[in-house]
């Protein structure tokens, strides 16, 4: 009975407005407790609001007030939090606006920019750890290094988009920033990376955007360079890995591809 009546409450607090509250809340006159449970059904809706305000202001600004609240509060109505973290809150919210028909119409590139946003966050958020040191790269015999397989660190994402996110990202992020007009016709690669107390994000070329999502996806090393190669005439090897090195993209233990590759050149 008791989960029953959880549960009927939970669900009523995410209700339209216009629905009454559940019965038998508390004792004494119904009229005052259903008053009283809309004020609280209003609060609750607030919060989650407000919080996927703070997790997507870029996304809000491009929405404008009124438009983001009704698109968040529908979300947090279908997608109530599973956990008691306001900070973990909000991460399906890319995929919501994906398939959001007004949204998409209007602002095509709205998922990603969301997508870039929430990478922000779990940057910021991540668990500490220690990067990718160069004397341990350096520690690797020369006729293995191609078969090197690095992981992302903790705090490091890579955000691919068929849209200019992180030209809209930081247009809009700026003090009184707008939309870019015109906007790129063009994909943009961003990397999202935590400095001492907050996270950034940075804009990668070509080959560095193709090097480190393949490095993502489990290649190694040689075969990450070689596909950053063929996407980018003119793609730096040696800058492309320094440039990782000293953003600390790496987490700080490597391992072997299995089927041996001969090394890098």
């Amino acid at each position: 009975m008791l989960r029953e009546f959880q549960s009927a409450v939970s669900e009523s607090l995410l209700a339209d407005f216009k629905a009454p509250a559940p019965t038998g809340i508390v004792a004494g006159d119904p009229a005052r407790a259903a008053a009283r449970f809309m004020i609280h059904r209003g609060n609750v809706l607030e919060s989650l609001v407000t919080a996927l305000g703070h997790s997507y202001p870029a996304v809000k600004a491009v929405c404008g007030e009124s438009n983001f609240r009704v698109l968040a509060g529908t979300f947090v109505r279908r997608h109530p939090p599973a956990r008691p973290e306001l900070m973990t809150y909000g991460g399906g919210f890319a995929d919501f606006v994906a398939v959001h028909d007004a949204a998409r119409a209007d602002f095509p590139f709205l998922s990603d920019l969301a997508r870039l946003e929430w990478a922000l966050n779990e940057a910021y958020f991540a668990a500490d750890a220690p990067a990718l040191a160069p004397e341990t790269l350096a520690a690797v015999p020369p006729e293995r290094l191609g078969d090197v397989c690095f992981s992302l660190h903790a705090a490091t994402r890579v955000v691919a988009s068929a849209h200019p996110i992180h030209t809209i990202w930081q247009a809009i992020s700026a003090a009184g920033g707008t939309l870019p007009d015109p906007l790129p016709e063009r994909g943009e690669t961003a990397l999202v990376l935590r400095n001492s107390d907050s996270a950034d994000a940075l804009a990668l070329g070509r080959g560095e955007a193709v090097f480190l999502g393949a490095v993502a996806a489990g290649a190694p090393l040689e075969k990450a360079l070689a596909e950053a190669a063929e996407a980018e005439p003119g793609f730096d090897p040696s800058a492309a890995l320094a440039a990782a090195l000293s953003r600390g993209a790496f987490g700080a233990e490597v391992s072997f591809n299995p089927t041996p590759s001969g090394g890098v050149s």
